[in-house]
């Protein structure tokens, strides 16, 4: 995150030093210019978005939602324990009613 971060600043820097060599120059203008500073923004914006994701997604950041989200996962698979047992229950019914046939 932070190289993101520090990536991010020198770009925006790198765009401002070039935006004012440009204007001091008279080149402002040129295709060349405007091609590279729209190619280094881009880099900006991809690295601040970056920047901001990674830090969102830290671990610890948000404790009630990652406490919510465990409970939701230890109901699903509470649930889907019961299924597996009624599913043993029914072949086991069956088993047992096949067996009495037999007799």
């Amino acid at each position: 995150m932070m190289t993101y971060a520090l990536v991010a600043m020198a770009c925006i820097v790198w765009i401002w030093q070039s935006v004012k060599e440009a204007v001091s120059n008279g080149t402002a203008l040129g295709t060349t210019t405007i091609i590279f500073l729209v190619c280094i923004g881009i880099a900006a914006v991809y690295c601040i978005v970056s920047a901001l994701v990674l830090w969102w997604r830290q671990p610890g950041r948000n404790d009630e939602d990652s406490a919510s989200q465990d409970n939701e996962k230890n109901t699903q698979a509470g649930s889907g324990a019961e299924d597996g047992n009624e599913e043993d229950r029914a072949s086991s019914d069956i088993s047992d009613h096949a067996s009495r046939q037999e007799h």
